[in-house]
């Protein structure tokens, strides 16, 4: 399963893409949920309307308890603060809501060998202990997760297409801690005492 149809499998309700201005995926959403349903925040959003806003990850503009969804699809290796759009995602996500991230695994083979994730625009990469750490952080159980290779979809900016058939064959020969694209599904769960005092006062730099 390519990460598309496990979105398509799990979002659900009022939805917002985080980062939703680049690929294809997000007209998808709007295929299967319909327009009323899909909300999205990005920096180049030309012009903000009731559905999308022109915003950064780390201070989303919608209210509290909003949406039963998200998706932030190769969106928080470019955040500066990982955490602090995991606090605002929890924030905006209502109680039992789920979050879906797609991000590279810093610690894939590709990786390793070729450091082809390691540019300037990916500033907060990481491996699946760190981003599920991070998510426990928050208030978030994670439920799934798995890998899959870069492909067109996924890597629609990438300057190594041809590199993509071997890729996938080389994926279904790795471990997952060494495959490429980490794809991880949280649900909003009960913040402790100390976890909710921590996200109000970062929301209060």
């Amino acid at each position: 399963m390519d990460r598309v149809e496990f979105a398509l499998r799990n979002l659900r309700g009022k939805i917002l893409d985080v980062g939703y201005n680049v690929g294809g995926i997000h007209a998808k959403f709007i295929e299967r949920f319909g327009r009323k349903n899909i909300y999205g925040v990005d920096i180049e959003t030309k012009e903000d309307t009731a559905h999308y806003k022109k915003a950064t990850a780390e201070k989303i503009p919608f209210m509290t308890g909003t949406f039963d969804s998200i998706f932030a699809g190769e969106l928080i290796e470019h955040v500066e603060s990982p955490t602090r759009f995991l606090a605002e995602a929890s924030r905006v996500l209502k109680n039992g809501g789920t979050i879906i991230i797609t991000t590279p695994n810093r610690d894939s083979l590709i990786n390793r060998i070729f450091h082809n994730y390691e540019t300037p625009i990916h500033i907060s990469l990481m491996n699946f202990g760190e981003l599920e750490a991070m998510l426990r952080q928050r208030g978030f159980e994670v439920e799934e997760r798995f890998c899959q290779p870069y492909s067109e979809e996924n890597a629609y900016g990438s300057r190594n297409k041809w590199t993509f058939l071997f890729r996938a064959l080389l994926h279904n020969l790795l471990p997952g801690g060494l495959q490429e694209q980490m794809i991880v599904k949280a649900r909003k769960v009960k913040l402790n005492t100390r976890h909710s005092g921590a996200a109000t006062e970062e929301r209060n730099l």
